[in-house]
């Protein structure tokens, strides 16, 4: 894309446009969806992890302050894309989710896989809970952003 004279106009204007109270809400929700999914997620794959006892709060408090951030960043992306999306309910949760969980597979999965020696279990079992979170995301932000 080109950059433009209008450019700085449109930019402004569409954030003008987003709703941030319901964007803040679903980074929310995306928060608590992550959090319940990973701790339900440690007890199966308990094995797979090290034997070194709990993580410090800092790294509890940095998570929660990522995957917050995280969850407006999926909130944004979909208030940018939802018209170009299906009009049915079930179909624009699905091909929403769908496209957030390619983009997971391309952009985290596959490079870890290549790139870390880590248990095949392991990254499936990251894949599942990131692929149950990212549709239970999807199907939050259709129902809350319209």
């Amino acid at each position: 894309m080109l950059v433009t004279p209008e450019w700085p106009v449109y930019t402004i204007k569409w954030i003008k446009e987003i709703k941030w109270g319901k964007i803040f809400f679903c980074g929310l929700i995306y928060l608590v969806f992550a959090t319940v999914i990973h701790q339900i997620e440690v007890i199966f794959a308990m094995k797979y992890l090290p034997n070194a006892g709990p993580p410090p709060l800092s790294f509890m408090i940095k998570s929660a302050t990522f995957t917050f951030a995280t969850g407006l960043s999926i909130g944004l992306v979909y208030y940018y894309i939802r018209n170009l999306l299906p009009k049915q309910f079930l179909h624009r949760v699905t091909f929403f989710a769908d496209l957030m969980i390619g983009t997971s597979f391309i952009f985290f999965t596959l490079p870890v896989y290549i790139l870390f020696n880590l248990p095949f279990q392991l990254l499936l079992s990251w894949f599942v809970s990131g692929f149950i979170i990212l549709f239970l995301t999807s199907f939050t932000l259709v129902k809350i952003i319209n």
